[in-house]
């Protein structure tokens, strides 16, 4: 037989037993041991013909992993596969088949690949029958594990969305009073650069047919950079025409921060940021920034004065994505609701509990996994049958 290492004839040795964790419990098999002469390493080759990694079948790793990437590992390993599927490990091979499973992920979308089916969505119209899909960026805290058990600096994953919401009804101007689930979703997590983050977000972009939109959408917050990496990242090449809109709920939040500077009492702060909110919505950002430059401040101590042109400046830089009136007639979200709770449902739920703090390897590791599992629900099928051969 050939040497898997050097491609030298390697000689069979001997039948060892293997103890094999499978779905129907714990299981030995003899396999057959080769060992080669020319560069001194020895394989199994009955492993990887029944897809054996680390002793786990691909079905137990699968099962294994995803209680891993669904709750805490003690806790997946005492209760949740005990009592759903009767296999018996300890926690440590929990988080060690899941950290390996995401970690593989994780190479998979570095080297470019798009882990679920490729296949276009038939992408929603808005209310002047364009499709139009939508895009998301955002990062959240992850608190992380130093050496020797100690405290580190806390770390921040990404998350990125591509994601096909349903419009409002053609020429409505009101938001739904119930949020409607978006099924078709697709998402990319873990701890990389802005641009790293960007060009994994695109490879989703594209499986999923994003240049068959008339006019795609970027949502986002005013993080710094994320109107760049979704230009010149995600959109270039991809799309023939796209929308920047700043997320409503953001630019709320420091008009607030101002309000109360602004005004003296909570009843008169509450007023005066629900009308510049409802300016800035029925309105848009000229018609905010014009009245808050006819303020006059002269009578105003400097820490509100440094307020006011903090805020103008932020409305002036930011206008082209302030344009609310004609998104919001248009069908289109102006809130980053969606990717707010990617960050949540994707990463908070699973990595930021009750004292757990991380390593680097199984923050990038378990975000990409449940990145995965997160995903419509093709994607998770699709990567347990077609992306571990590949």
């Amino acid at each position: 037989m050939s040497c898997p290492h050097c491609r030298e004839a390697a000689k069979f040795v001997a039948y060892r037993s293997c103890h094999v964790t499978t779905l129907l419990g714990q299981a030995h098999y003899p396999r057959a041991y080769y060992h080669c002469s020319h560069c001194h390493q020895g394989w199994f080759p009955t492993d990887a013909e029944f897809g054996l990694e680390s002793k786990q079948t691909r079905g137990a790793r699968e099962v294994i992993s995803l209680v891993g990437t669904l709750e805490p590992f003690e806790e997946s390993a005492k209760l949740a596969l005990a009592r759903l599927t009767g296999l018996t490990v300890c926690a440590s091979t929990v988080r060690r088949v899941t950290e390996a499973v995401g970690n593989h992920v994780a190479s998979r979308r570095a080297a470019g690949k798009s882990l679920g089916p490729r296949r276009a969505w038939d992408w929603h119209r808005d209310a002047q029958g364009r499709r139009v899909g939508s895009v998301s960026l955002d990062a959240t805290a992850v608190l992380q594990q130093g050496l020797h058990g100690k405290k580190a600096e806390s770390r921040m994953p990404w998350v990125g969305s591509v994601f096909n919401p349903p419009p409002l009804a053609k020429g409505a101007v009101q938001e739904p009073l119930r949020p409607r689930r978006i099924s078709d979703t697709r998402y990319v997590s873990g701890l990389m650069s802005l641009p790293e983050i960007g060009r994994q977000l695109r490879a989703e972009c594209e499986a999923v047919g994003l240049a068959n939109v008339d006019l795609a959408i970027g949502l986002t917050d005013g993080g710094h950079g994320l109107e760049d990496c979704l230009i010149e990242t995600v959109f270039a090449g991809v799309v023939k025409e796209f929308v920047l809109i700043l997320d409503f709920f953001h630019v709320s939040e420091h008009i607030g921060d101002f309000a109360k500077l602004w005004c003296h009492d909570d009843a008169s702060r509450k007023t005066q940021k629900e009308r510049w909110c409802h300016l800035l919505k029925h309105q848009g950002g000229e018609a905010l920034l014009a009245e808050l430059s006819s303020l006059d401040l002269s009578l105003h101590p400097p820490e509100v004065q440094e307020a006011h042109r903090l805020l103008t400046n932020y409305l002036r830089s930011n206008l082209h994505r302030l344009d609310y009136p004609t998104y919001r007639a248009n069908g289109w979200q102006i809130g980053s609701g969606e990717i707010e709770s990617a960050c949540k449902g994707v990463i908070a739920h699973r990595l930021k509990g009750p004292g757990m703090r991380w390593r680097e390897f199984g923050t990038t590791s378990v975000c990409q996994l449940r990145a995965l599992f997160k995903s419509e629900s093709a994607c998770w099928q699709h990567y347990w049958i077609y992306e571990l051969t590949s």
